[in-house]
């Protein structure tokens, strides 16, 4: 195994399984799934929106939703 794959951060992890599998299935919760790339893009929007309201890499956020595929 590489250096590189060894000291990767989550984030850096979830990217490359985007990359590789975008199509593919990443999360199901009842009758409704996300794939990888999905996934990806509501995390991004998400991200943009927390740094849009001022929130910074170390910040905190916490999160009140109900179990759903929004939760991950």
């Amino acid at each position: 195994m590489s250096d590189r794959v060894q000291t990767a951060t989550l984030p850096e992890l979830f990217e490359a399984r985007v990359r590789v599998s975008a199509e593919s299935v990443a999360v199901v919760c009842g009758e409704e799934s996300l794939s990888y790339g999905e996934l990806n893009a509501r995390a991004n929007r998400l991200a943009r929106l927390l740094v849009g309201r001022g929130v910074g890499v170390e910040d905190r956020v916490g999160l009140v939703l109900p179990r759903s595929v929004d939760l991950v």
